[in-house]
């Protein structure tokens, strides 16, 4: 059969003895189809969101000025390879305090509050609506604990997978016959008594007045939501995952890589080591389709990191009172986060999906809620769009306090082919960014 007349569905495996491999999405899947079909069909959209919990020290990471030809500021060096595929933007926020509380507006918009219902974060808002169409409808990783950027439409956060070999296990690890026949007992159990509840639940609902109809019919709509999620797992059971092939290879601790690149500095700590291979593990995720939607949580804390030149606590060093030596720490440390950055953009745009790249079909969006670490602000954050199919290769300057982060947040989600014109505190698109 010649390539011109194969045509291979999107979820095709190749199997042999005891092995089932998962194939990203190929220029051969669309063969068969007309000229026309092939241009009008569009790759699949994913976006990450990447995000500090410190925030990037302001005066090293926005240029001086505006424009396509800005000087590239210090923290960004390591990206400057790729200036043409991502765009820094300076003068955006949510518009709220709170220091650490504040940060958890990084993909919501609302400041954390234990009375506030409202948070429902950027990666949910689209898993929820085009999460569907792959294995995992998100993830959400975080570098060596259980935090996540993520909250779901009930206002609750998410636990974050924080150990690389748990989220290898989880994209590659095939399941066995036996552990399949177990999974299934418990998702057939699991919907038998959602059958149950919802039968249950309806009878009450009928002899609720008005207030408390409306509170339980959200609730029921959970149970309803959780359903549909048992179900599809139902389906995914039987699905065979992909192969990591062998670009990552995750056991006892230790990491292999075919590239000898990037990094550099670490000394072999733990968490940057840890931020690679999720990078890693990330960028496998996406090519295999295994997901869409992702987000990544760098953490706080008052480690030490074994880079040359520090020999001070993160979290000390982010309260650096402008003291120079506390910067130069500092900027070290935030340098090592570019570098992995620029790492996991150059795999993306190296790494072909469909009609074009992956970086091109994935927007990667880094920042933070924090925007200045040293007097605990939460104005004027740092923000870094990356790929996407997005016009790149500039700085943009808006004037602060009059444009809310949100606004971009619309612009990104249009672009997944989410049909909205408002998340969060938007007040439409961002105006210059497309």
């Amino acid at each position: 059969m010649s390539l011109r007349s194969l045509k291979l569905d999107r979820r095709t495996f190749l199997y042999g003895t005891g092995v089932s491999i998962g194939l990203p999405l190929l220029e051969a899947m669309s063969f068969g189809a007309s000229r026309a079909d092939r241009t009008r069909a569009a790759d699949p959209q994913r976006l990450v969101c990447v995000g500090t919990e410190y925030g990037m020290h302001a005066p090293a990471f926005f240029p001086k000025t505006a424009g396509t030809d800005f000087e590239m500021p210090e923290l960004l060096k390591p990206l400057e390879s790729r200036r043409k595929r991502w765009t820094i933007i300076e003068g955006l926020d949510h518009r709220v305090g709170g220091g650490h509380k504040g940060v958890q507006a990084f993909l919501t918009g609302e400041r954390f509050s234990f009375n506030r219902s409202g948070m429902y974060s950027l990666d949910q808002y689209a898993a929820d609506r085009i999460g569907s169409q792959t294995r995992f409808a998100s993830l959400s990783l975080d570098v060596g604990g259980s935090n996540s950027w993520s909250w779901n439409r009930y206002g609750v956060k998410l636990q974050g997978i924080g150990n690389p070999q748990v989220l290898f296990d989880r994209l590659f690890r095939q399941t066995s016959a036996a552990e399949q026949k177990v999974r299934r007992r418990e998702l057939d159990t699991r919907n038998s008594i959602l059958d149950a509840v919802l039968a249950s639940a309806r009878r009450i609902d009928r002899q609720l007045g008005p207030a408390d109809r409306h509170r339980f019919r959200e609730y029921l709509n959970a149970i309803d939501e959780t359903e549909q999620r048992l179900k599809r797992a139902g389906h995914w059971l039987k699905q065979p995952k992909p192969s990591a092939g062998e670009s990552v290879s995750v056991g006892s601790g230790k990491r292999k890589r075919r590239d000898k690149g990037g990094g550099g500095g670490s000394g072999g700590d733990k968490r940057l080591d840890g931020m690679r291979i999720t990078f890693d593990l990330l960028a496998l995720a996406l090519q295999t389709d295994s997901t869409r939607i992702a987000t990544l949580h760098i953490p706080g804390g008052n480690g030490r990191f074994q880079i040359d030149g520090v020999n001070d606590g993160y979290h000390s060093l982010s309260h650096h009172g402008r003291d120079p030596e506390k910067i130069t720490q500092l900027k070290l440390i935030e340098i090592e986060y570019s570098r992995a950055l620029a790492r996991f953009l150059d795999r993306l745009a190296k790494t072909r999906d469909g009609q074009t790249t992956l970086l091109e079909n994935t927007t990667v969006f880094f920042g933070s809620g924090m925007g200045n670490a040293s007097s605990h602000s939460n104005r004027n954050l740092p923000v870094l769009v990356a790929g996407g199919g997005f016009r790149h290769g500039t700085s943009l300057k808006y004037e602060p306090g009059k444009i809310p982060l949100c606004n971009l947040y619309v612009t990104m989600l249009q672009k997944l082919g989410i049909e909205t014109d408002s998340f969060g505190n938007a007040t439409g698109t961002l105006t210059g960014f497309a």
